[in-house]
């Protein structure tokens, strides 16, 4: 057989989940695989990650491939700077700018709907929520967008659009001093410096961040899933070992983007504006002018770009079989859908069940952004005359994740196997859990000892303030004898320690045990129950008002979910590992028939390259 026929019959095979190429070629999907592929497969620690780690998308390649002739011969041409496509530089920049948009709004957002748009706590964490499992749902319809309709390029181009739109609606719409953005305004009085003083207050309507927000939400999820992947396709299929430094730089930039946007926008809204003692808009207005440069970064190298049209998206597939699972029986799909889409859809569906538990840990590590934000505007963060403001605390999780992943990598996993201790990813996955619970019991003792201040204060003075009064901004100096903001520092330690242990371990499972065929629609998957998390905190929020029974509650929750993924694992492992041995043994069978088929190529004189597919640049 030679090379063009083994084609042709791949394509024609009903258990062909995707096309494929010869030479191990697998057509290219935006939603390939998982970002971490070159990491694992090469043995090295995952040195860069972002600072919320599932803040990857589930459209990442596993390979970069050549899909037409026309784009080959493109990649010889383009110019090359420091021996990257010249198009790289501008795509890492387009990702640093986003997600500095992302996070420098992301870092205000609670207080902004809390405290400026008067909504109280609990309005508040339900629109926060609410926005944040938009944000991991519709990188899915951003995947389905580029898969199957338009292409990265346009995906990222339209959905950044609306991004900037949704931006710049939140950042004019904080200006509640012009009268349609305006819900009321009042007279407010309080200590700035240790003097009384008064100003305006301009509270704006609600509905003008839900339209940004919501606009926001859309445009991230459609280009989350295609920024990544969308550099991957700009290199040659041999360049792996650029490919990798790539995606370290690219995750770098997150990093970096994240860090600087986090520690900045808090200063920004703190700052005086339109006769107001603070300035939403220039923190609005900010990460909004850096998604227009990313817009604009994207677009300067657009007559470089090596442009991959889209090809199917196997979601679609995953959805089919799941559904004929459900109305019907086994044969019946498999006759339908072939065999191997039908295995690899039983193997995907055993896959997801380990990922139920991980609601329950995104539904507390999310709340870094919510109600530890409460708890830490109820604490004092003067630093002498520097004020370490609440949400500038949350820059030391991406600090802590850029530390103790290398640590965890070279010295705490090395350390466990030489003593005994488990690192499997059942053993990992459990004491990532067992940490992120531990957190929220150091944040119910902090809880415990806020409270207890509180009550000395009253005390002493005769007075009645409660919690709620304790986060006003106004009340300093309730806060002058409080325990320090800083004391937050280990349990987000401790929290970050769980992230790493728990999420980035789930990454390498999912990758390690879905389908060849099915990788990308397994890490989408693992980021819908991010989603989910977020949708818990919602419904737990109105379970109680007391913040110590709070806390110890998400514990529990925490603890339940321990047991649940070692319930799930225990009946799951024997399938799991039945169809990942079987899976490789069939991989190597394949591997010795494509040389056998090389090799009758060439001693055939077979000299004509792996066929093109029929496709339209865009």
């Amino acid at each position: 057989m030679t090379l063009k026929a083994r084609y042709q019959a791949l394509r024609s095979s009903p258990d062909c989940d995707v096309e494929q190429l010869i030479d191990g070629d697998l057509t290219h999907h935006a939603s390939s695989g998982s970002p971490y592929q070159d990491f694992l497969s090469s043995g090295r620690p995952l040195l860069v990650i972002t600072p919320i780690i599932s803040d990857i998308g589930p459209t990442v390649p596993t390979e970069i491939h050549d899909v037409s002739g026309d784009n080959v011969a493109k990649k010889q041409k383009v110019p090359r700077v420091f021996g990257y496509p010249v198009s790289i530089p501008f795509i890492i920049a387009n990702e640093f700018c986003e997600r500095f948009s992302y996070y420098g709004m992301m870092a205000i957002l609670f207080i902004y709907l809390k405290d400026k748009l008067q909504l109280g706590e609990d309005t508040a964490s339900l629109w926060y929520h609410e926005f944040q499992a938009l944000c991991y749902l519709t990188p899915i319809l951003g995947a389905l967008v580029a898969d199957i309709l338009l292409g990265k390029f346009r995906t990222i181009l339209i959905f950044s659009i609306i991004y900037l739109i949704g931006n710049m609606t939140v950042a004019l719409t904080s200006i509640g001093k012009i009268d349609i953005f305006q819900a009321k305004e009042s007279i407010i009085t309080g200590e700035v410096d240790g003097k009384e003083e008064t100003w305006m207050d301009y509270t704006p309507a609600l509905w003008g961040p839900l339209i940004g927000l919501h606009l926001i939400a859309l445009g991230t999820g459609g280009i989350k899933p295609c920024v990544s992947s969308f550099g991957g396709d700009q290199f040659k299929k041999t360049e792996t070992d650029k490919i990798q430094k790539y995606f370290s730089m690219f995750y770098a930039s997150i990093n970096a983007g994240s860090l600087i946007s986090t520690a900045i926008s808090p200063e920004l809204r703190s700052l005086g504006c339109f006769g107001e003692h603070s300035c939403f808009p220039a923190a609005f207005v900010i990460p909004g002018g850096t998604l227009l440069f990313a817009i604009i970064a994207f677009l300067l190298a657009s007559k470089w770009y090596i442009i991959v049209p889209p090809l199917g998206n196997p979601l679609v597939d995953a959805t089919k079989v799941t559904f004929g699972l459900i109305t019907s029986n086994s044969e019946e799909c498999e006759k339908r859908y072939g065999a191997g889409k039908v295995a690899d859809t039983k193997q995907l569906l055993r896959v997801c069940t380990i990922f139920i538990p991980f609601i329950f840990f995104w539904a507390l590590f999310q709340q870094q952004s919510s109600t530890w934000i409460v708890q830490l505007s109820a604490m004092n963060g003067m630093i002498g005359s520097f004020e370490l403001k609440p949400d500038q605390m949350q820059i030391f999780n991406p600090l802590y994740i850029l530390l103790l992943i290398p640590a965890f990598e070279y010295g705490v996993y090395p350390l466990m196997k030489r003593i005994g201790i488990p690192t499997t990813p059942l053993a990992r996955m459990v004491t990532g859990m067992v940490f992120t619970s531990l957190s929220f019991v150091m944040a119910a003792i902090l809880q415990i000892v806020i409270e207890g201040k509180l009550d000395e204060y009253n005390v002493q003075h005769d007075t009645s303030y409660s919690f709620s009064e304790l986060q006003n901004e106004t009340f300093t100096f309730l806060r002058e004898n409080q325990i320090h903001r800083l004391a937050m520092i280990p349990q987000i330690f401790i929290l970050t320690c769980g992230e790493i242990m728990c999420s980035i371990t789930a990454l390498e499972f999912a990758y390690a045990y879905a389908p060849e065929s099915m990788k990308s629609v397994c890490q989408s998957l693992l980021l819908l129950s991010n989603s989910f998390g977020n949708v818990l905190v919602i419904i737990f929020k109105k379970v109680t008002d007391n913040y110590v029974i709070m806390f110890f509650m998400w514990a529990g929750l925490q603890m339940f979910g321990v047991i649940l993924i070692i319930i799930i694992l225990r009946v799951m492992q024997g399938p799991l590992e039945e169809f990942k041995e079987a899976a490789a043994a069939a991989n190597n069978s394949q591997n010795l028939n494509m040389e056998d088929i090389e090799l009758e190529g060439k001693n055939n004189g077979d000299q004509s390259p792996p066929p093109a597919y029929d496709t339209v640049n865009e």
